[in-house]
């Protein structure tokens, strides 16, 4: 599906540009136009965060979510420069655990629910994966409406397998925001991919405004 890996800015971005993960690449992303909404978007405040959570922002793409202790962003993350994207990207102190994140507004991801996006969101990956499969779309408790999906494959150019999760987060009318958290496999990072999860919980939806707005 053309579509589905054109709203794959966020599951490219983990897929081929993690450092700790073991990914490398530099895809690219285009954008199409936003669907018109019937209203005019309601912001939504990120709040009740756990002590020495912060809060982190993407005004391009219109959402904020809560962020662990010690996590970092952007080109933190990575061994090479960040890609001029306008995807969001946590990880872990260790960097064994990355996180991100984009929004897509227009008809085309409405048009399918959570589940159906997640499982051709994680197909979209193939082209950083050898051998990724998506298993079965199951529900995702957050704010909004939410599926995801999981698998474990090896990242083409390093061979490090990873623990894969797509997760899709629909607020109704709005957006579609896509989520992709990447683990090493082979090291203990299950209590960093929960707080990943718990980081999702906490996104809320609000208007596109200018970068750095």
């Amino acid at each position: 599906m053309r579509g589905a890996r054109r709203i794959l800015g966020t599951a490219l971005a983990a897929g081929a540009l993690l450092a700790g993960c073991g990914g490398d690449g530099d895809e690219t992303t285009t954008t199409a136009a936003p669907a018109e909404p019937e209203a005019p978007e309601k912001p939504e405040r990120v709040a009740g965060l756990p002590r020495g959570w912060t809060v982190e922002r993407n005004a391009a793409q219109g959402f904020s979510l809560g962020v662990p202790p010690g996590w970092r962003k952007g080109g933190a993350c990575l061994e090479s420069k960040a890609p001029e994207v306008p995807v969001t990207i946590l990880c872990s102190p260790d960097k064994l655990v990355t996180l991100s994140i984009s929004a897509d507004r227009t008809g085309e991801a409405l048009e399918l629910d959570p589940g159906e996006f997640a499982v051709r969101a994680m197909a979209g990956l193939a082209d950083s994966y050898e051998g990724l499969e998506p298993g079965e779309p199951k529900p995702f408790r957050a704010r909004y409406e939410g599926a995801s999906v999981k698998g474990t494959a090896k990242a083409f150019g390093t061979g490090v397998r990873q623990r894969v999760t797509v997760v899709v987060l629909r607020r109704d009318d709005v957006a579609n925001f896509t989520a992709v958290i990447a683990a090493n496999a082979d090291q203990p990072t299950g209590p960093a991919v929960r707080l990943a999860e718990q980081a999702l919980g906490t996104l809320r939806s609000q208007p596109v405004g200018p970068p750095g707005g």
